[in-house]
């Protein structure tokens, strides 16, 4: 984990509990598991590793035409290069090492992690960081994204956008994100995209013109009519967006893992040796599933999971093993899904409860990575509705 420093400030002091919006501290304690993960030193800087070897591949000139190639027309036309803020990389731990299973932008869980940090600090821990240091962090990223842009200017205004952000799980990142920037001097709000209007070469909402939109919604290439605004704004450079549909089509189409796991595609895109090496062994067998490959892979399913290309939040993964012939003919006639080579999920003691199922996520600005949080979870996807369960530090040892 990279460190910067910052002030201590605390969660009480970013989380105005008075004002009946915010949540109050027992909202966080409510997301947060009874367990903490311990991993050691090799597999932590392995886990980098992959990171930077996932983001060598995708600088090739063969992989971004590939994958492109397949991309909603937005991908094309956006003309920005940002590295997008708040990228996760989710690994299982093996006996052979780490293995990553997905990649996933605008990912969720940063925020919880620099509270959960920020507990450990004020516990005394000397690994720990206050939250004024991710705080810092945060808003040097927003910075680093606006002039990336090609944008000279100040930043003067972001907006958060969600659907229905009063409604969201993860809310209370929203709310962190907004404060972290009004303490650096710059006007943040929190909106749904329904709310920004596109007009006069500007994005508005009501009466506040914004320059950039830190994205949260899972509608990655825009495409929506509640979209409109946003994407307009985006097409004509007005407003600065990030995460953008093309750091989604580049990284986090779960179709890409395909790529980043064939031997025979790395070699003849040009990767590096040592990326090449590191990408083989990280990333599990993964194949789109089709109509011709659908016979082989049902006699198979026990030894996959079925993934839809551009999912999220474990939402529609099937378990091969537990799958039946009606959903499997529906999956397959549906299309948009891979299959992936079955990597089980670690378990881990927790405090009052039976052990639980956990993986790593490691957020990553680009190709540097800031952050480890697990997501400790019972069931066949990660979730958050069981007791124990939620994010958990993530101790490195050795």
């Amino acid at each position: 984990m990279r460190h910067m420093h910052g002030g201590g400030m605390s969660v009480a002091e970013v989380i105005d509990t008075s004002a009946p919006a915010q949540p109050s501290l027992g909202d966080v304690g409510e997301k947060l598991a009874a367990a903490e993960i311990v991993i050691n030193g090799d597999d932590a800087r392995f886990m980098d590793d992959v990171i930077a070897s996932v983001h060598r591949a995708v600088a090739t000139p063969l992989f971004e035409r590939t994958v492109l190639a397949n991309a909603p027309a937005i991908a094309h036309l956006a003309p920005q290069r940002i590295r997008g803020l708040f990228s996760g990389f989710d690994f299982h731990l093996t006996a052979a090492g780490p293995r990553l299973i997905e990649i996933n932008t605008n990912a969720g869980g940063a925020f919880y992690g620099a509270m959960i940090d920020d507990m450990r600090w004020r516990g005394g821990d000397a690994d720990a960081r206050p939250l004024g240091h991710w705080a810092h962090l945060f808003v040097q990223h927003v910075r680093q994204e606006w002039k990336l842009a090609g944008r000279s200017s100040p930043l003067r205004s972001v907006a958060i956008v969600d659907d229905k952000p009063d409604e969201q799980f993860l809310k209370l990142e929203f709310q962190l994100a907004a404060r972290f920037l009004r303490e650096a001097g710059i006007d943040a709000l929190v909106a749904d995209p329904r709310e920004l209007a596109y007009r006069e070469g500007q994005l508005w909402r009501d009466r506040t013109s914004v320059d950039f939109v830190y994205n949260r919604l899972t509608s990655f290439s825009l495409e929506r009519d509640a979209d409109r605004a946003l994407r307009e704004a985006l097409l004509s450079g007005h407003a600065v967006v990030s995460p953008d549909p093309r750091t989604h089509a580049l990284l986090a189409c779960k179709r890409n893992l395909s790529l980043l796991g064939d031997d025979a595609f790395l070699r003849e895109a040009g990767v590096d040796p040592a990326a090449h090496g590191v990408l083989i062994r990280a990333v599990p067998r993964t194949e789109e599933l089709t109509p011709a490959s659908s016979e082989r892979l049902w006699d198979a399913r026990a030894e996959h999971y079925f993934k839809p290309v551009s999912g999220f939040g474990s939402r529609a993964v099937y378990d091969g093993a537990k799958l039946t012939a009606k959903t499997w003919r529906e999956v397959v006639a549906g299309g948009g899904y891979v299959a992936q080579q079955r990597v089980d999920a670690p378990r881990t003691p927790v405090s009052g409860a039976p052990d639980m199922r956990f993986d790593v996520r490691t957020f990553a600005y680009g190709p540097q990575p800031f952050m480890r949080l697990a997501r400790v979870y019972r069931g066949q996807t990660t979730n958050f509705r069981t007791p124990g369960g939620g994010f958990a530090p993530v101790r490195v040892r050795g």
